[in-house]
C-alpha cells in the first residue's frame, strides 16, 4: 500500500520513508515479466470456456489502441484554499507536479460550495446553466441531470477512453455509474462525501460503525467494476458486504481511511488499465480537507511522526482581514460579532487538522505519480491537481464555511504537468473550474464537445505543440486554436480578463455561533476582474435574498480595488460614479446570461 497506511497494517515504526510511495508492497510480489504478460493472460482467459464476458470485452478494448491521445489524471480536493496557505502541506506534489509543470496564480471557482462547484467542473458550465428552475430542490440548487450526461467523462468514453472515478463525486452521488463510467474497463468507486447509504450498512462494521457519516473513516462507497456491481473491490482481498457497495473498515485495509483507500484503489486500477493500450482518464475526489477535518492516525496530533509534527504549533494565518469589522458590507458580514479567543483557538485547531488531513492527499498523489513512472506512462500523461473551493478561517469574522464571494472562498490552487508544459512555470491569466472539462477534452483532441461548454481549454496557452512527448491529438488541438486566433500571442492577448462568481444561499448556517451563510443577504452574483484593460483588478458584487435569485431587486452592492486592497476591506461602491456602476452592472448581466452556442456566448 502507499504512504503511512502501512503503519496501521504492519505496526511498523515511523521513519523518514513514511511518506514515500509504498503502494506496491501491499500486493504479492510480481515480476515485470508477469506484468508485461497481462494482455496475454486476458487473451487466454477469453479463449477458455470459463472466460467471463467482461474479460472478453477487455481483450476487444486492448485491440483499440489509440497511441496518439494522452492519458489524463485529475485530483480534486474538497475545501482546499490558496489564500491561507492551504497548498503548503503538498510538498511531494509541489516537487512532482508543480515543479515539473505549471502553477496558476489566478485560478478561481465559480460557486463556493460543493455540489455546484463540482457540477461546474464536471460539465464545464456555469451555475446559471445547470441550476434548478427555482431556488428549491436540486443538489445545492443544481440539477444533476444537467451535469452527468454531458460531463467530460461522458464525452471521453464516447471517444474510446477508459474512465475511472475514485472518491467524492457530486453530493447527490449516483449509485450506478453515470455516463462515462460504464465501459468494461471503466471503474466507479464513489460517494457523495459522507457515505454511500445502504439499508444494512450500520451492521457492516463491528459495533454498528459501518457506513459512518463524515467521509474519513468507515464510509461506504458505491463500487462498480465495468458497469457491474462489484463483489470484490479492485485491489481488495475481501468480499464486499453487498454487491456494488464497499465498506471501509480499519480492521480490514488501509486503516479504513478514505484518502488511503481511494489512492490505493486508483493505483490498482492504473496497473490494470495501463497495459490495455488505449487512453484512459482517472479522477480522484479526496474528502480532505473538508470537515470534520480528520487526519489519518499516523498524522494525528500527538503521534510522533516528523512528517506532521511540524504542524503542531502553527496557528491559522492572521491575515489583514482576520477578525476585521466591515460595517458597510452586506448584512451577513456587516453584522458579524468579534471572534473570541476561544473561537480563535478552535479555528486554529481546525487549521492544523486541515493541514494534517492534506498530508494524506499529498501521499496519494505521490503514489499515483510513482505508479505512472513504474508503468512507463508518465511521459504521455497530463496530471491536474485542484480544489472545489476555499475556506474561511476568521477572515471578515467568518470562522468557518466557504459560501462567500471573497478570495479566501473562491481562489484555489491549480497545477498541471504533462508533455509540452514548461517545468516550474507559472501563469497569471484568469481561469476557473469551468475550464477544467474543456481542457481535458482539448488535450484528448475532442474540440467538438468542448465547444458546447461555457469554459475554454487552457491547453493552447500552456502546451508547446513541438515539445517532447506531445501526442498528435493534443498537438492538433493546440495548433488549431493558435491558427484560429492568429497565433499563440494573439490567443493569449484575447483570453478573458474577468471571472464570474454566483451563489444562491443554502440555509442559515452557523459556525462557532457565527452566521456564515444566510437566506436573506448572501445570494450574490459578481465579477472578478484580473488585469482587465478597462477595470484592472476589481471585484464587483450584487447581493439579494435567495427568494430573489433572479436578481429583480438586489439590496446591496460591493466594489473592491484588488490592487490596493487585496484583502477586500474597503467597499468603494458608495463613492463610485453612477456611470461606472451602470457599466459594471451591464457587464455582469451579460456574463450572467451567457451560454455556449448562443447569441451571448461566454467569454
Amino acid at each position: 500500500m502507499y504512504g503511512a497506511a502501512s503503519l496501521h497494517d504492519s505496526h511498523t515504526t515511523v521513519d523518514k520513508k513514511l511518506r514515500v510511495y509504498l503502494t506496491f508492497r501491499h500486493r504479492r510480489r510480481a515480476t515485470r515479466a508477469r506484468d508485461a504478460s497481462i494482455l496475454y493472460i486476458m487473451l487466454v482467459a477469453y479463449l477458455t470456456a470459463s472466460a467471463s464476458a467482461a474479460a472478453a470485452r477487455l481483450v476487444e478494448e486492448a485491440d483499440e489502441s489509440t497511441d496518439d491521445r494522452p492519458n489524463l489524471v485529475l485530483v480534486l480536493q474538497d475545501d482546499m484554499d490558496l489564500y491561507m496557505g492551504g497548498w503548503t502541506p503538498m510538498k511531494q506534489t509541489t516537487a512532482l507536479v508543480s515543479q515539473q509543470g505549471a502553477t496558476a496564480s489566478n485560478w478561481f471557482i465559480h460557486t463556493p460550495v460543493c455540489c455546484p462547484s463540482r457540477g461546474e467542473l464536471l460539465s464545464g458550465r456555469y451555475f446559471h446553466n445547470i441550476r434548478m428552475p427555482s431556488h428549491k430542490g436540486g443538489c445545492m440548487h443544481i440539477d444533476p441531470d444537467k451535469v452527468n450526461g454531458v460531463s467530460f467523462a461522458a464525452h471521453l468514453e464516447t471517444a474510446g477512453y477508459a474512465n475511472a472515478y475514485f472518491g467524492k463525486h457530486l453530493n447527490d452521488c449516483p449509485q450506478e455509474p453515470p455516463p462515462g463510467f460504464g465501459c468494461p474497463s471503466c471503474y466507479w468507486f464513489a460517494y457523495g462525501g459522507d457515505t454511500a447509504k445502504h439499508p444494512n450498512c450500520t451492521e457492516w462494521v463491528t459495533g454498528g460503525k459501518g457506513c459512518q457519516s463524515g467521509g474519513y473513516f468507515n464510509s461506504a462507497f458505491f463500487d462498480y467494476d465495468g458497469g457491474v456491481p462489484a463483489n470484490v473491490s479492485i485491489g481488495s482481498r475481501h468480499s464486499n458486504p453487498a454487491p456494488g457497495f464497499y465498506q471501509a473498515d480499519a480492521a480490514v485495509e488501509h486503516a479504513g481511511y478514505s484518502a488511503s483507500i481511494v489512492a490505493n484503489k486508483s493505483i490498482a486500477w492504473l496497473k490494470r488499465v495501463a497495459p490495455l493500450g488505449r487512453p484512459w482518464m482517472l479522477t480522484i475526489g479526496n474528502r480532505a480537507p473538508h470537515q470534520p477535518f480528520e487526519p489519518a492516525p499516523w498524522y494525528a496530533e500527538g503521534f510522533p511522526n516528523p512528517a506532521s509534527t511540524w504542524i503542531d504549533n502553527l496557528s491559522a494565518p492572521r491575515t489583514p482581514d482576520y477578525n476585521a469589522s466591515c460595517p458597510d458590507f452586506h448584512w451577513l458580514v456587516s453584522h458579524q460579532d468579534i471572534i473570541t479567543p476561544e473561537q480563535a483557538a478552535s479555528t486554529d485547531d481546525i487549521f492544523r487538522n486541515r493541514w494534517r488531513a492534506t498530508l494524506s492527499v499529498d501521499d496519494g498523489i505521490a503514489g499515483v505519480v510513482g505508479a505512472l513512472v513504474e508503468l512507463g506512462v508518465e511521459n504521455r500523461t497530463y496530471l491536474m491537481v485542484t480544489s472545489d473551493h476555499g475556506w474561511n478561517l476568521g477572515q471578515h469574522r467568518l470562522p468557518g464555511g466557504k459560501h462567500n464571494v471573497y478570495d479566501h472562498s473562491v481562489r484555489i490552487p491549480f497545477v498541471i504537468r504533462g508533455p509540452g508544459i514548461e517545468a516550474a512555470s507559472k501563469f497569471s491569466f484568469a481561469a476557473s473550474n469551468v475550464d477544467v472539462a474543456p481542457t481535458l477534452l482539448g488535450l484528448a483532441g475532442l474540440d467538438a464537445p468542448a465547444a458546447s461548454m461555457d469554459g475554454r481549454s487552457v491547453a493552447p496557452l500552456l502546451v508547446d505543440p513541438d515539445g517532447a512527448g506531445v501526442l498528435r491529438a493534443t498537438r492538433q488541438h493546440v495548433t488549431r486554436h493558435w491558427a484560429a486566433a492568429g497565433g499563440r500571442a494573439a490567443l493569449t492577448a484575447a483570453w478573458r480578463t474577468v471571472h464570474p462568481i454566483e451563489f444562491a444561499a443554502l440555509n442559515n448556517h452557523t459556525w462557532f455561533g457565527h452566521l456564515v451563510d444566510d437566506l436573506v443577504s448572501n445570494t450574490y452574483r459578481a465579477l472578478r476582474f484580473v488585469a482587465d484593460p478597462v477595470f484592472g483588478d476589481l471585484l464587483y458584487a450584487e447581493f439579494t435574498a435567495v427568494t430573489d435569485w433572479d436578481f429583480a431587486a438586489p439590496v446591496h452592492f460591493e466594489l473592491f480595488n484588488m490592487t490596493t486592497d487585496p484583502h477586500q476591506l474597503t467597499n468603494l461602491y458608495a463613492a463610485t460614479p453612477h456611470a461606472l456602476r451602470h457599466e459594471l452592472n451591464r457587464r455582469l448581466l451579460k456574463q450572467w446570461t451567457c451560454a455556449a452556442n448562443s447569441s451571448n456566448p461566454c467569454p
